[in-house]
């Protein structure tokens, strides 16, 4: 059986307070090295802090020196780090670097950008559009970021491209019924691809709003195995099982039925649904 030990920083990172950030990301990677942790991961934007304003066009100058600082330390396991990226042509993005002895290795950039009630994104970042698996020596691993996994199509297309795991990195408020609302969507994943999830999400309140908290780990069953605390930091460790998939997809046909003619007609019922608005 393999197996590979991941720890989820349930941090309270706050808007702007790029030092602050890095100091607490710092503390939470020296914690988990003495746990053990191989994988490890923090919440959405965890180097600027999650949020709306201007801010973000103020900081991403530092934000982008601290993950050099914070590359540094990265020594024989992985990080998984929320942060703000900027391409050669300035325009930013809501992305998630996968560093690796002292490199970053892969980086995705978030596909659903959010622009509905405290959500902002649209203004400051530019969408991805691209759903790639990164290697690593434990196996081929798929990054999501909060609401992409709201969504059936990218999860599904990192499990066609042999992902073994999805990492989610979330910054999700608390409301009533927001968990209930998260283990759903989660669950729903899993049962769409048979993978595991490692839900690393940002908790604390700032600014007058209160985020979730509630970090997860559901194995390929869909059951939740390990659980962070609601609205409080947290650091959740855990075993994961990166080979349950495999015996589960054995008698689950799903993934394996998969047909290209079924995914090409999607894209032609897209097409035709964006022309009845012409």
């Amino acid at each position: 059986m393999r197996k590979v030990r991941v720890s989820l920083l349930q941090l309270s990172t706050r808007l702007g307070k790029i030092e602050e950030n890095y100091e607490k990301i710092l503390k939470g990677i020296e914690y988990s090295l003495k746990e053990n942790a191989e994988i490890i991961v923090t919440p959405e934007l965890a180097t600027i802090g999650y949020g709306s304003g201007d801010i973000y066009l103020d900081k991403v100058r530092e934000n982008l020196e601290v993950l050099e600082k914070i590359k540094k330390e990265v020594k024989d396991f992985y990080l998984i780090i929320g942060y703000m990226e900027e391409d050669n042509k300035g325009f930013f993005y809501n992305s998630a670097a996968l560093i690796y002895n002292g490199e970053i290795i892969g980086n995705y950039r978030k596909v659903q950008l959010v622009n509905y009630r405290l959500f902002d994104e649209k203004r400051y970042f530019k969408a991805g559009n691209r759903m790639p698996v990164f290697k690593t020596k434990f196996g081929k691993i798929g990054i999501l970021i909060c609401e992409d996994v709201w969504f059936p199509e990218p999860p599904r297309a990192m499990a066609l491209r042999g992902a073994e795991v999805l990492f989610v990195i979330g910054a999700s408020p608390f409301e009533r019924k927001k968990d209930e609302i998260w283990i759903n969507y989660l669950k729903q994943r899993v049962y769409d691809n048979i993978l595991p999830i490692c839900f690393c999400n940002q908790a604390g309140c700032q600014e007058g709003i209160v985020y979730m908290g509630f970090s997860m780990y559901l194995n390929a069953k869909g059951e939740i195995v390990s659980q962070g605390k609601l609205i409080e930091e947290d650091i959740v460790i855990f075993d994961l099982d990166l080979d349950e998939y495999k015996r589960i997809r054995r008698r689950d046909i799903r993934l394996r039925e998969v047909r290209k003619e079924v995914i090409e007609d999607l894209l032609r019922a897209c097409e035709e649904m964006e022309n009845e608005g012409d």
